[in-house]
């Protein structure tokens, strides 16, 4: 299945999209059904999405086109920065394999939505490398990271992720970091004025500044599911360490920067389930844009029957966790 992805063209984009259907087909066709809604889901989410909730399939089929359209995003950006030896739709397939790996994914979420945010929040970094515009760029970084708080506001923590990475692209000046500043106070203020104008200024504050430190307590139920979805996660982070050599291998000290870079973004969205009341798997999402990254470089490093029995195993185990009874 890798050969139709291993290449540029662009009708690989609708191989993209079916195989992304086929991946949300449990979800699209009811099999599946979404959980309760989050009850830390940002304001924005709530004033634009906050309908799906009483729409399921609704709420699955636009999850289907949000994780198709990011997951063009992010084959775009790794193409961009040169991430990849040779140019191909890998980490779009990756994207869509891990953005759809457990069932708690198939549908839209605050999570889903906020790490939209996150790609060209991501670009931004890496465009700072030896720019002379670096205040732009930080202050758009900034930006983007807020504007995805307000659709997740744990989100925001992902700024502790950005900031490191531009200390890695290059080094602060006074200017890119009252840039920083300001790029993350403009949507938070924006968002406390619209719910201020509301007479809920008390309520913004809460959601999207008091509780997002917070942390949360251990309340999952634990069952098959919740083991073998813990044990996918924890072998592939392991996966990821253990491959750290292989991917600064032959790079530029651009290109290691940037894998620097989408390491600290993937650790920090694991850690965010740190500070969270409830266990939710969607909160994982935030580490799904690092790490399908990864996947994609791994999977173009390997031996094509090596890479293609890793996916099979990891498409094989997205198939069980959907339709087998557990």
């Amino acid at each position: 299945m890798l050969f139709f992805f291993r290449n540029i063209q662009f009708t690989s984009a609708i191989g993209l999209a079916l195989y992304v259907g086929l991946l949300h087909f449990a979800a699209i066709s009811g099999h599946l059904t979404p959980l309760p809604p989050m009850a830390d889901a940002g304001f924005l989410y709530e004033r634009i999405f906050g309908w799906t909730k009483d729409q399921p399939i609704w709420s699955s089929y636009m999850a289907t086109v949000l994780v198709f359209i990011q997951a063009v995003l992010v084959n775009s950006l790794v193409d961009s920065m040169r991430l990849m030896n040779d140019r191909n739709w890998l980490p779009g397939m990756c994207y869509a394999l891990m953005a759809s790996v457990l069932p708690d994914f198939q549908f839209l979420s605050g999570p889903l939505v906020a790490i939209t945010c996150l790609i060209p929040a991501l670009r931004t970094v890496f465009q700072t490398y030896k720019s002379p515009k670096s205040s732009i760029l930080v202050f758009d970084t900034a930006f983007w990271i807020s504007v995805g708080s307000l659709f997740y506001p744990k989100a925001l923590l992902l700024t502790i992720a950005v900031y490191f990475g531009i200390s890695v692209m290059r080094s602060w000046t006074i200017k890119d970091r009252i840039a920083f500043i300001l790029g993350i106070f403009v949507p938070i203020f924006l968002g406390w004025l619209w719910y201020f104008w509301e007479d809920s200024g008390g309520v913004f504050r809460q959601r999207h500044l008091s509780e997002i430190f917070r942390l949360g307590s251990f309340d999952a139920f634990i069952n098959t599911k919740f083991i073998l979805s813990c044990l996918f996660w924890v072998l592939l982070l392991l996966f990821f360490v253990l491959n750290y050599a292989s991917f600064f291998c032959n790079k530029s000290m651009q290109g290691q920067k940037f894998v620097t870079v989408l390491y600290w973004t993937m650790f920090v969205g694991v850690a965010v389930l740190l500070f969270r009341s409830e266990w939710r798997w969607e909160a994982f999402l935030l580490a799904v844009t690092p790490a399908s990254i990864f996947l994609g470089m791994a999977l173009h490093n390997m031996r094509n029957l090596f890479a293609e029995l890793l996916h099979a195993t990891i498409l094989g185990f997205v198939l069980l966790l959907q339709y087998a009874v557990l």
